[in-house]
């Protein structure tokens, strides 16, 4: 599997985790999931703006939210000429997640969960959401939840993840 990482949130205040520990972090969520991706994955993780925007512009829902992510396994590509695609299909990603640290620090100091976990709860709740899994109905929802927890386990096991994804950097007001 084939992982493409963009970092693009405030990198004065969001250290960029190790990409080489990310991507094997990545892996073992995708197994972990049971997502299902051979291919290509995405993830970009984005600044409060950038996030608020992509989820008005992308979900049609307003304000900040924690994970976006778009499954394009399954999608109905309209008829094109095979010229009009300019990636490759190797380097096509098959799902796309967009993260924000930002709702992360925010959330997880709310929920009083560090930094990191909450962050990587993200990325594993959108890996649910690639498995098929739904959350917008009770039931479902508690079902994700343990799977989400399932997974957060064994991860948690196998990385820091205050070594992955090192605290946000706040400098005092002088």
């Amino acid at each position: 599997m084939k992982t493409i990482f963009s970092w693009r949130p405030e990198k004065t205040i969001y250290p960029r985790p190790d990409l080489k520990t990310f991507r094997k972090f990545v892996k073992e969520a995708v197994r972990i999931t049971g997502s299902g991706i051979t291919g290509c994955l995405s993830v970009t993780f984005v600044s409060a703006r950038e996030m608020e925007q992509a989820n008005e512009d992308l979900v049609g829902h307003t304000g900040l939210t924690d994970v976006i992510c778009f499954d394009y396994r399954e999608a109905v590509m309209p008829d094109m000429p095979e010229e009009a695609f300019v990636m490759e299909e190797e380097s096509m990603a098959e799902v796309d997640l967009i993260v924000c640290p930002a709702a992360a620090e925010i959330q997880g100091g709310k929920r009083n969960i560090p930094y990191a976990k909450e962050l990587a709860l993200y990325v594993v709740h959108g890996l649910l959401h690639a498995a098929g899994n739904d959350d917008l109905q009770p039931a479902l929802k508690r079902k994700m939840r343990r799977r989400e927890k399932q997974t957060m386990d064994e991860l948690e096991k196998l990385f820091d993840l205050e070594k992955l994804f090192p605290e946000p950097v706040r400098r005092e007001a002088r």
